[in-house]
């Protein structure tokens, strides 16, 4: 049964955390897919269908699905906290250790959370998949001691270059705050003030030079009123049903759409905009 810290947190993250993703129409007519209304007809249908495959493939199998969900959010979170950092390396080493940094910004949700709460997530892990979740708390263990290894080099790096000083204390203020908060808790206050807050002021400074303020705020409140109208629907029809309780209907509404939604967001954010949008910036 949830408590009221964990009502409060599924709440803040349908509130704050998963509206962050209402900027992506924003981005459709920053990459050129809002140009017209064709155009942006097709964005939004693509969006759509990708999001409510995944959650067909989540009902089909809940297992698989969350796995991939867990991996996805680990590389779309580290690729978002991690700061544009030009370090003496060569090339190999570069993409090296940004892919250590990924992982070790990424792996505090998906790892270091579930590893300091493990029967808590176990359980959430359950509700979530309707069965044996066990597998990926084994995954999770086996993840910890290269997240910890991650972390140690991250650390020493950032002793030599001072540009590393913020990720380093970002991660650390993060884990202390993980180890007190329970891990709903934990997850809605890193997602809901550092990951959408972070998403938030990037994407409104880049959308400001090609958009009215108006435009961009009036597509993100459409956007976001039809996810929760969405997530509002899927909450109602599983309460509805009777076949989970009122707080088990919420947290898989909450965590399913998360889940649905990453997957366009990813290809949209983290393989197009992002790249697009750090050229534009060294040019």
């Amino acid at each position: 049964m949830l408590s009221p810290i964990d009502i409060f947190a599924l709440i803040a993250v349908m509130l704050v955390g998963l509206p962050h993703g209402a900027f992506d129409g924003a981005i459709a007519f920053f990459i050129g897919a809002g140009r017209t209304p064709a155009r942006m007809t097709g964005f939004l249908l693509a969006y759509s269908v990708l999001a409510g495959l995944y959650i067909g493939f989540w009902y089909v199998m809940p297992l698989p699905a969350l796995i991939i969900f867990l991996a996805l959010s680990i590389i779309h979170f580290g690729s978002g906290d991690i700061q544009p950092t030009h370090l003496p390396l060569d090339a190999s080493w570069q993409k090296l250790f940004k892919a250590a940094r990924i992982f070790t910004h990424g792996g505090v949700v998906g790892i270091v959370i579930p590893s300091l709460h493990s029967e808590e997530v176990s359980a959430l892990y359950t509700i979530l998949t309707g069965g044996d979740a066990s597998i990926i708390m084994a995954i999770t263990a086996m993840l910890l001691p290269f997240w910890a290894l991650s972390f140690v080099v991250y650390l020493v790096a950032s002793l030599k270059f001072e540009s590393l000083y913020g990720g380093v204390i970002e991660i650390g203020v993060l884990c202390i705050l993980a180890a007190f908060l329970p891990p709903l808790a934990g997850f809605a206050a890193y997602f809901c003030l550092v990951h959408s807050r972070r998403h938030f002021l990037v994407i409104w400074n880049a959308m400001q030079e090609m958009l009215s303020r108006q435009t961009i705020l009036i597509t993100a409140l459409i956007l976001t009123i039809v996810t929760w109208a969405a997530a509002g629907a899927a909450f109602y029809l599983q309460a509805d049903l009777g076949a989970v309780s009122l707080g088990d209907a919420a947290l898989r509404t909450v965590f399913i759409s998360l889940a649905a939604l990453t997957v366009p967001h990813m290809i949209l954010v983290d393989t197009i905009f992002r790249p697009t949008y750090q050229k534009k910036r060294q040019a």
